[in-house]
């Protein structure tokens, strides 16, 4: 009789245990990253997707780093091929890939690489994997939107209807053009880039 009391037990306690392991070990849960997308990321991204599931579902949203094509393994190369895990992986420079530096800083002059100022390798809504927020000089993130490359128009360097909130003004504050109080005087309305090429850091040619 004790044993059938026991066997009931453990069969009225299965669907709680079936829960608790459904919480802890599926890879849409919270600990590993929340979401679970329409799209499956690891259809795209593979084993690294288990783990890094709300990431790799970001990318897959957002067209990755240089399209889905790029597979992680492109930049973080695996240092224990058969066991995965934390810590298993390098992060490289992106200067690796991206050859010279192109920001405003001067390489030569012992500078890190800055591109993860304006740049996130995980993909982004915005263009050219621009951040959504820029963290600016004065420390406060600035929120970006960025989907043209028009120049002085919303959603493109300068903004036209809210002025000092384009990708470039945020975080100028000295120039004399497009600042980010607003001010400054008015300038060329193309592309910034036309005489302001990122190759070369963003100094005028």
């Amino acid at each position: 009789m004790r044993s059938a009391f026991a066997a009931r037990g453990a069969l009225a306690a299965l669907p709680l245990l079936v829960v608790l392991v459904a919480a802890g070990c599926d890879k849409g849960a919270t600990q590993y990253g929340g979401e679970t997308p329409a799209d499956n990321p690891v259809a795209v991204y593979g084993d690294c997707a288990f783990c890094h599931t709300g990431l790799a579902a970001h990318m897959v949203r957002t067209s990755g780093h240089g399209g889905l094509e790029l597979k992680c393994e492109a930049c973080h190369t695996n240092l224990n091929p058969d066991d995965p895990g934390p810590g298993h992986a390098t992060v490289p420079a992106c200067l690796e890939c991206h050859g010279e530096q192109q920001t405003h800083f001067d390489p030569e002059a012992g500078t890190p690489s800055e591109c993860l100022v304006c740049h996130t390798p995980h993909g982004s809504s915005n263009l050219l994997l621009v951040r959504r927020a820029i963290l600016t000089p004065e420390g406060s993130a600035a929120p970006i939107d960025f989907d043209n490359l028009r120049g002085r128009a919303d959603g493109s360097f300068a903004s036209a209807s809210e002025p000092g909130t384009g990708v470039c003004e945020v975080c100028h504050t000295d120039t004399l053009y497009y600042r980010s109080d607003g001010m400054g005087e008015e300038h060329f309305g193309f592309p910034c880039f036309t005489c302001h090429p990122h190759g070369i850091g963003f100094s005028p040619e």
